[in-house]
């Protein structure tokens, strides 16, 4: 009797004998049962996984002498021809040989003819995929409508190649790989029947090879029988097909716990030499490092693992935490992506090795952590023992003050008024920001100063280090004012008072500590009102050189403006109505061909009456009466000051200033 493969003799010939396909073997049992038979099934899956096998049980079903039945007797005419592939009424074709559309035409014209002997005529098209669109559409017409004893059955590895009009018109059976486990019995089986001894490591490597696939298995059992000489172990595949195996694995990662990077290397050198390629050595490596993770997680199904339980060293999960387990499958994992690019593949085998030998100094990412945690938990216990036994000296500045603490350097709220910015209660509280990571300590004793000016040196000292805006803009404001607990910080520049607003809690911060007691600091846009030569200072005359390009009416107008902020900010004393006409008959404005000392025309004198009424709430007797008059607070523009932009501001400006000393009742010029 001639040799036959053990993938043709251990073919299913019962839906019972089908392996790992349950869903399939129940629907269609039912559907025999039932009588509901379908024009045409559509089989799909991966290879050698019983598609044809089932279209062969599914045939010789409906035409076994029994049937149509869930259970063909096997012995009858109509199932042996099916079997032996002669019966003429079931027709098996190739798809990737017949992909034309004159097969197709082949086909309907022989659908017309009734079956030999048996029930149905049946069409088997394996690899169904292979048919040219132009043969897909010809076969539309007799699948959806073919005569009462035809049926089509479709095999196909690549379901998404047929078109859907053909998936429409079939019922759809999806196979799927067979476990490990159910190969592993039916290769036990195959090897008691030809009575060959096998362990049970030898038939779970094979189970795993075949990935699934049952036809594989087969084919690769009876490779291995071929060398085998009756008996199949672990060893002889190991050494025949190349393989690490499981005690080499064990070995290396046995070096590895123990840090000898020497005899590591040596063993890789050792299993190399034994032909085992770089891209299988690392396959193992991977297979290896898997099982001990599921090991580690107390996964122990010999499908998952690859390997029997047993063969695993249970030192190596004992010795292993989960992170260096990862870790090292990691390594491997990369080393494998690195080959295609190496100069040597040997290199990179080597180079992952000498890693790994030292897997137990590699300290996980977690552990870290936790070694903080246990730290500050030991930090924090012992200054309270240290607080609890008094061992903490107190500083004079901790009785009048909190301990310094990173400030807030964010911008403070915008819903603040514009002109004057005020700290919290009692100081500023304290959080982190950018700048204040950075700001160092007040040098020097801490001294209480009370002095303003020495006050205002030392804090511009402190920020001069490192803001120098914020160090500049404080120097140059005007002399500061402590009145009580409040210190008023007057600058002439609105950009300043900007920056200053954006950084108050820092500068409360840092003149509470030079002060020795915290302050509310009030920022005022404008010279103080007590002090007038700062005032004075700020004044442009008409001979300044900042009015040159005005022209001369431009220079009387800043003129004007300028002899009124003296007014306002006392310099000239309680102005009456004859002083301001006294004031604007002094200057000069060219009217046409009027020369110097003429009287003030109609819009000069509503300037007049209009900055004597801002500025000072008093009413001038020029120019036409006015509208009643509304509580509004004045405002006072110190000399030229200038806005963030650095260009000279409106000199009648209506906005409010908090440097205003009471709220005057006047006329509303507008």
């Amino acid at each position: 009797m001639p040799y036959e493969v053990t993938a043709t003799r251990k073919r299913p010939q019962s839906f019972d004998q089908l392996a790992g396909q349950e869903f399939v073997s129940a629907t269609l049992e039912s559907s025999l049962a039932s009588g509901r038979i379908a024009h045409a099934y559509l089989f799909s899956g991966p290879r050698g996984c019983g598609k044809t096998s089932t279209a062969r049980i599914l045939a010789k079903a409906l035409n076994c002498e029994n049937g149509p039945t869930a259970h063909p007797c096997g012995v009858c005419d109509s199932c042996k021809a099916i079997t032996a592939g002669s019966s003429f009424d079931v027709i098996e074709i190739d798809g990737a040989s017949n992909t034309s559309v004159d097969n197709v035409r082949q086909i309907k014209d022989e659908v017309l003819f009734p079956p030999n002997g048996g029930r149905y005529k049946i069409y088997i098209i394996d690899e169904v995929h292979m048919l040219s669109t132009s043969a897909f559409n010809a076969l539309l017409k007799t699948i959806e409508e073919p005569p009462p004893y035809i049926v089509f059955m479709f095999a196909t590895t690549e379901l998404y190649k047929v078109p859907a009009t053909i998936k429409s018109r079939c019922q759809q059976f999806a196979f799927r790989l067979v476990p490990p486990e159910t190969v592993k019995v039916l290769l036990a089986s195959a090897a008691a029947e030809a009575g060959i001894e096998a362990e049970d490591e030898a038939l779970l490597w094979i189970a795993r090879e075949s990935g699934g696939s049952v036809r594989d298995a087969y084919t690769l059992f009876d490779q291995v029988v071929s060398f085998a000489e009756g008996k199949i172990t672990a060893a002889l595949i190991r050494d025949k097909l190349g393989l690490v195996g499981q005690d080499r694995m064990n070995s290396l990662f046995g070096h590895f716990i123990a840090s000898d990077s020497a005899l590591a290397l040596s063993l890789l050198d050792e299993i190399l030499d034994k032909g085992v390629s770089a891209e299988q050595f690392l396959n193992d490596a991977a297979e290896f490092c898997r099982g001990l993770l599921f090991l580690k997680h107390g996964i122990a199904r010999e499908g998952l693992l690859g390997a029997p339980v047993s063969s695993f060293d249970p030192s190596l999960a004992e010795a292993l935490s989960t992170e260096r387990i990862e870790y090292a499958l990691s390594v491997i994992l990369e080393t494998y992506r690195n080959l295609r690019f190496s100069v040597e593949p040997r290199f990179e085998l080597e180079l992952a090795v000498a890693k790994l030998a030292h897997i137990r100094d590699y300290v996980a990412p977690s552990e870290v952590v936790k070694a903080v945690v246990a730290l500050r938990r030991a930090a924090e216990r012992g200054t309270a023992r240290r607080d609890t036994a008094g061992d903490v000296p107190q500083t004079p500045m901790a009785s009048k003050a909190p301990s310094k603490a990173p400030i807030d350097a964010s911008p403070a709220g915008s819903g603040r008024a514009a002109g004057t910015v005020q700290s919290p209660e009692p100081f500023p509280e304290p959080v982190s920001g950018p700048v204040s990571e950075s700001m160092p300590a007040p040098d020097g004793p801490e001294l209480a100063i009370s002095d303003p000016e020495t006050l205002k040196q030392a804090v511009s000292a402190d920020f001069r280090r490192v803001n120098g805006m914020i160090a500049t803009s404080l120097s140059k404001s005007g002399p500061w004012l402590i009145e009580g607990d409040k210190l008023r910080i007057h600058v002439q520049s609105g950009m300043e008072v900007t920056l200053l607003k954006q950084f108050i809690g820092l500068i409360a911060e840092h003149v509470m500590e030079r002060a020795g007691h915290p302050l509310k600091i009030d920022i005022v846009h404008g010279a103080p009102l007590n002090v007038p030569a700062a005032v004075a200072t700020a004044v442009e005359t008409p001979d300044n050189p900042r009015l040159s390009g005005l022209g001369e009416t431009g220079r009387a107008d800043r003129a004007l403006s300028a002899k009124t902020a003296q007014d306002a900010a006392g310099t000239y004393g309680a102005r009456s109505t004859a002083t301001a006409a006294s004031v604007a008959r002094d200057v000069k404005v060219p009217t046409g061909g009027t020369s110097a000392g003429t009287a003030l025309g109609a819009e000069d004198e509503s300037k007049v009456s209009l900055v004597e009424r801002l500025f000072r709430g008093s009413r001038v007797s020029v120019g036409t009466p006015v509208a009643p008059s509304i509580p509004v607070t004045p405002a006072i523009p110190v000399g030229m000051a200038e806005d963030s932009t650095g260009n000279p501001a409106d000199e009648f400006s209506d906005s409010p200033s908090p440097d205003a000393a009471v709220d005057t009742e006047y006329d509303n010029p507008f």
